[in-house]
């Protein structure tokens, strides 16, 4: 794979989260609601949400050869769901520690941006019973590879 595919970029991050932490669901983009997160004990079991950002123009390194050889950047939030604030920072801490310098295929390595936050999320009482949360991870890339 080359050049400015974000797609198939997501797609091979995502594959290595998946890879890289397989007690752990997957999800793109959603928080589910209630009915459909998986339980234990009554509790909702911690799983990974990624939401993805859009492909972004690096003004600093423009290309002589034409815009489809600037570099580009783009992002992926990643969003541990769990049942207590210590168990989402807990996890959200081992995701980062362990994908943090990993090298995207054609790309650069992942690298934080911004810092990490954690919310709660209030049943219909107004009660938190899930917590989110919320690192970002930045790479860049470019049809030549970047860090190849």
């Amino acid at each position: 794979m080359a050049g400015l595919d974000l797609i198939a970029m997501q797609d091979l991050i995502q594959a290595h989260i998946e890879t890289a932490f397989p007690n752990y669901e997957v999800v793109e983009d959603e928080i589910l609601d209630d009915e459909q997160m998986l339980k234990e004990a009554s509790r909702v079991k911690p799983f990974i949400v990624l939401r993805w950002h859009g492909l972004f123009r690096s003004p600093n390194n423009a290309s002589f050869a034409g815009v489809r050889h600037d570099e580009y950047s783009s992002a992926v939030d990643v969003v541990l769901v769990a049942p207590n604030p210590r168990i989402a920072k807990v996890g959200l801490n081992m995701l980062m520690m362990a994908l943090i310098g990993w090298q995207v295929p054609d790309g650069s390595q992942l690298v934080p941006e911004g810092g990490n936050s954690v919310f709660p999320v209030a049943d219909d009482d107004g009660k938190p019973h899930t917590y989110l949360a919320v690192g970002t991870l930045g790479f860049q890339m470019n049809t030549s590879g970047i860090g190849s």
